[in-house]
């Protein structure tokens, strides 16, 4: 659901950086759409700790996909990001905020898609839980990548007119300026040059 991720956290990062940016005047929201792929890293992890000689169990059981998939991990990952960016110029709150909707992007997404595939509230639950909203209107139960084997077409394109509306919201309001705070380059030359100056 790679594909999928990317366009929907880009319409959250559309209209929750407009409202930061109302408050703060920084909109760092591009974080968001880096850190929606961040929970399928349990993907590799396994693989990557053992090349390396470690073994890290989960819950008596090597690491799997879907067991980054909840609100401990979130909160994990939000803090070393905004660790990691706070040297690259964002503030340490806006890292950790952006970081955390940005994974929990991901999860809400993967929510509406499934309906009982992870555990969203572990520790506080075990329970898998879901939405399973959109698998209705697809195949029943049963999520089919069915866009050039990339994607699902049907959640694919309800995230394509999330985004176009997200964008619309956002021109609107605010007019086109707002695409160049987009720009993550602008955050490493601000860097650089605070360093050389």
């Amino acid at each position: 659901m790679v594909p999928e991720h990317i366009i929907y956290s880009t319409a959250f990062a559309i209209i929750i950086g407009m409202f930061f940016y109302k408050y703060t005047g920084r909109d760092p929201s591009w974080i968001i759409i880096i850190c929606s792929w961040a929970p399928d890293i349990d993907i590799i992890m396994d693989r990557v700790l053992s090349s390396f000689g470690f073994t890290l169990l989960f819950e008596g059981h090597r690491i799997v996909h879907g067991d980054f998939h909840n609100i401990a991990v979130m909160v994990i990952f939000g803090i070393l990001m905004a660790f990691f960016l706070y040297p690259l110029g964002i503030k340490f709150f806006d890292g950790l905020f952006f970081s955390i909707i940005g994974f929990g992007a991901h999860l809400f997404e993967d929510a509406l898609v499934w309906a009982h595939l992870y555990r969203f509230f572990w520790p506080l639950s075990s329970k898998a839980i879901g939405l399973g909203l959109l698998p209705t209107m697809i195949n029943e139960e049963h999520y089919i990548r069915d866009f050039f084997g990339i994607a699902n077409f049907e959640v694919l394109i309800i995230g394509l007119v999330l985004l176009l509306i997200a964008i619309l919201i956002r021109n609107y309001l605010e007019g086109r300026t707002w695409i160049r705070l987009y720009m993550p380059t602008a955050v490493y030359v601000k860097f650089f040059k605070n360093k050389m100056s």
